[in-house]
């Protein structure tokens, strides 16, 4: 791969560099975490597998955008049938979109950051609870009880977007809302089980991932 041929992808689609910000700030805030057990990616029972459906659906956007950049200068112009819809520039109101949906993604970062801030060890890559788990209600968790989730279905997104394919846009918003959608259906039933009727009546108050009162 020479430094010719990536220039030429941008060169292309310049609305890709806002893609690789996001995959390169996404891969760096993923490994923000407070304390050796929040690190951990050694799941115990409660996870149900839902850290392995989170890491499998977050390859989906990331490498659909990439095969899009990768192959969109040369192979675009002569390609036909599926390869032309899948590759091409299927998405309305490029670039400005693409350039929104960047920024769009950012700001799901800068949500996802203020979630593990507010949880901090509490915050962790599996599902678990620790010994003094509690109902979190400040901060984000005021307006959506899975505000992490919510900046992470952005930003993944926002990358899918940035890749100008509608194909690799629409895979990655039904890969990453059946991925998610699961993960937090698995972690209500552990919090409910581990907290109780307060979690419970948290859930009835405030939704998942739209912050519209109930």
């Amino acid at each position: 791969m020479t430094f010719a041929a990536i220039s030429g992808w941008f060169a292309a689609r310049p609305y890709g560099l806002g893609g690789v910000a996001l995959i390169v700030l996404f891969l760096i805030q993923s490994e923000v975490r407070f304390g050796a057990k929040a690190r951990s990616s050694r799941a115990e029972g409660t996870d149900r597998r839902s850290s392995v459906v989170l890491s499998a659906t977050s390859l989906v956007p990331i490498l659909g955008f990439a095969l899009s950049m990768k192959h969109a200068p040369e192979t675009v112009a002569g390609a036909q049938g599926w390869m032309a819809w899948w590759l091409g520039e299927s998405l309305p109101g490029l670039p400005a979109s693409a350039w929104a949906a960047a920024a769009i993604g950012l700001a799901g970062l800068g949500l996802r950051l203020w979630a593990v801030l507010t949880l901090r060890e509490r915050y962790t890559r599996t599902l678990l609870t620790h010994g003094d788990h509690a109902v979190e209600r400040d901060g984000p968790y005021r307006a959506v009880r899975h505000p992490g989730y919510l900046g992470s279905l952005l930003c993944l997104n926002g990358i899918a977007f940035t890749s100008g394919s509608a194909p690799v846009f629409a895979a990655s918003l039904v890969a990453t809302i059946v991925g998610y959608a699961y993960r937090i259906r698995v972690e209500d039933r552990m919090l409910v089980d581990a907290l109780g009727e307060p979690y419970a009546q948290y859930r009835r108050e405030v939704r998942a991932l739209l912050p519209i009162p109930r």
